[in-house]
């Protein structure tokens, strides 16, 4: 073939791939871009609009625990809130189901004994059964109280004898108050409002007294968190200095060996 010949089929071929490439290249494109309908561009602007949100609240979520940590008093008032709101709920149940439980049995007989009075009936402060019923619902708001917050909002490590022991000391002493004034303020109330709304204002009552008192004694005198953490790290750092002391002590000790090895030995060649 001569040189013409083959100048001319070169350029033909080059036109040829001119005309075709553009055609294959889109085709290729789109064959590996797969279709996006509307559809699947909404759920995926859902997913994305969820994952925003799930990490807002994530990073808000962090953010307040940082706070809490930084200001542990601030917690510590959140968490006696809440189990206080726990205890509260279970007195007042306990304090109707007694109440009314007892009503018919001993409701309508006045109650006199010591400091503690209560009439007779609903026009009173339901007798004998408002009684046990201020009395035994106090003392079931308390160990709940007690029980729950000694490890989940104090972290008390104290002595649980001696939380114990004060613990009941202050709860006998609340509970002897606020008992005595339900009764003064059931029978003072009663006959204008009646007894129901009577013994519920004086329970709201002496449990916001209860709330306080009992917070303020728990948090520096009952349920305190005892640091032992500076007392064994002082140990572990005595132990450590005494174990560096020792370590140090017989490396000189070897020093001074081979010092003494190396001078007899040189006195030897010599």
């Amino acid at each position: 073939m001569s040189d013409t010949n083959k100048d001319a089929a070169i350029q033909a071929e080059e036109e040829i791939k001119e005309n075709t490439l553009p055609e294959e290249a889109d085709a290729e494109e789109n064959a590996e871009s797969p279709v996006v309908t509307d559809g699947e561009t909404a759920e995926e602007g859902e997913v994305a609009a969820q994952s925003g949100v799930k990490g807002k609240a994530t990073a808000a979520f962090h953010k307040g625990k940082a706070f809490m940590t930084r200001h542990g008093n601030i917690w510590q008032v959140v968490k006696f809130t809440l189990i206080s709101c726990i205890a509260f709920i279970a007195e007042f149940a306990s304090m109707y189901a007694l109440q009314y439980g007892l009503e018919g049995v001993c409701g309508n007989e006045d109650f006199h004994w010591f400091i503690f009075h209560y009439a007779a009936g609903r026009g009173g402060a339901f007798g004998t059964a408002g009684f046990i019923a201020m009395l035994g619902s106090k003392c079931i708001a308390e160990i709940i109280s007690f029980t729950i917050n000694r490890k989940k909002t104090f972290n008390a490590n104290n002595n649980v004898v001696f939380s114990a022991i004060m613990y009941v000391i202050t709860v006998v002493a609340l509970i002897i108050f606020t008992t005595w004034l339900a009764g003064v303020l059931g029978d003072a109330m009663g006959p204008a409002i009646g007894a129901d709304a009577g013994n519920t204002i004086s329970k709201m009552l002496s449990s916001v007294i209860s709330f306080v008192v009992i917070f303020l004694m728990d948090k520096f005198v009952i349920m305190r968190k005892v640091d032992k953490g500076d007392k064994e790290a002082a140990a572990d750092s005595a132990e450590g200095e005494a174990m560096a002391a020792e370590a140090l002590a017989a490396d000189t000790a070897d020093a001074e060996e081979n010092e003494a090895v190396t001078d007899i030995s040189s006195g030897d060649r010599e």
